[in-house]
C-alpha cells in the first residue's frame, strides 16, 4: 500500500521529469519565403519540420514541426521546438507550402539548423493546369456580376492567344504569360451597343484586363487575376461557359 510520503516523492519524481523534458527543447525560429510575387490561395498553411537524416538508407526521423495557417506576405515566420542537437547527426530543415493536399512549395536544398531562413521553390504545374481554357467572370472589382447581366468570358490557349466576351462584344488578343506573372495586350473588339447595364460591366471588364499582371488560384479552384499591387481585379471560374450565357 502506498504511504502519503512515497505517494507525494512519485509525484515529485513525475514533475521533475516532466519539467526536465521541458528543459530540453530549445525554441528554433526562422523565415520562409519564395521569389515569385505572387499572392497564396486563401487556406494555404506552411509546414515546417527538423529531420534527422543521419542515416542515409533509411527514413528521415522526424524531431519537431509545425503547422500554420499563412497570414500576410512572406517572409513567413516559424518556430520549432527541438531537442537538444548532436554535433556527430545530419540534421535538415524542411519546409512546404500546401492548400489541402496541393504542394505549391517545397525545399529542394539542404537547410542545417544553423541555417533557418529558408527559401521555397513553387513546385511546377501539371501541363494541363492553370490559367488556361475557358473562364467565366463570376466577380468584377469586388461585385459579383448579377444573374440578371451577361456575364463576360475568356479562354486563355497555350499560345498565348485569347478571346471571349465582354457580355456584349467579342474580343480577342493576345497574352504575355510568364509563371505567374500575366498581361494582356489591347484587345480587338466588335461594336455592337448593349441594352441595360450590360456596357457598363463590359467597359469594367475590359478597363480590368488592362490592369492585369497577375494570376493566383484560390482554393475553390477559381482563378484570380490580380494588379501590380497584388489587388484582386477579376474572379472567373471554370463552369459551363454555355450554362452561364443563358
Amino acid at each position: 500500500m502506498m504511504t502519503r510520503r512515497s505517494a507525494f516523492s512519485v509525484l515529485a519524481g513525475s514533475a521533475f521529469a516532466l519539467t526536465a523534458c521541458a528543459e530540453a527543447l530549445k525554441p528554433l525560429s526562422g523565415t520562409v519565403t519564395y521569389r515569385e510575387r505572387m499572392a497564396l490561395p486563401a487556406g494555404a498553411v506552411l509546414l515546417v519540420r527538423l529531420e534527422d537524416v543521419s542515416l542515409a538508407d533509411a527514413p528521415a526521423k522526424i524531431l519537431a514541426e509545425s503547422t500554420q495557417s499563412i497570414q500576410g506576405a512572406p517572409p513567413l515566420s516559424y518556430i520549432l521546438h527541438v531537442p537538444v542537437l548532436e554535433s556527430s547527426r545530419r540534421y535538415n530543415l524542411h519546409a512546404e507550402i500546401r492548400v489541402g493536399e496541393q504542394l505549391l512549395f517545397t525545399t529542394e536544398d539542404a537547410h542545417s539548423p544553423s541555417e533557418p531562413d529558408i527559401v521555397v521553390t513553387r513546385v511546377a504545374a501539371p501541363a494541363n493546369d492553370f490559367p488556361y481554357g475557358s473562364w467565366a467572370v463570376h466577380a468584377l472589382n469586388g461585385e459579383v456580376i448579377p444573374e440578371a447581366v451577361r456575364a463576360p468570358t475568356l479562354t486563355l490557349a497555350r499560345d498565348g492567344h485569347v478571346f471571349g466576351s465582354g457580355g456584349c462584344n467579342r474580343l480577342m488578343g493576345q497574352a504575355d504569360l510568364a509563371g505567374n506573372r500575366l498581361k494582356f495586350q489591347p484587345f480587338a473588339m466588335t461594336r455592337m451597343a448593349c441594352i441595360g447595364s450590360g456596357m457598363k460591366t463590359e467597359n469594367a471588364f475590359v478597363k480590368a484586363l488592362d490592369a492585369v499582371r497577375f494570376w493566383s488560384l484560390d482554393q475553390k479552384g477559381s482563378l484570380i487575376f490580380q494588379s501590380e499591387n497584388m489587388k484582386p481585379l477579376i474572379v472567373l471560374r471554370s463552369e459551363d461557359i454555355s450554362e452561364k450565357q443563358k
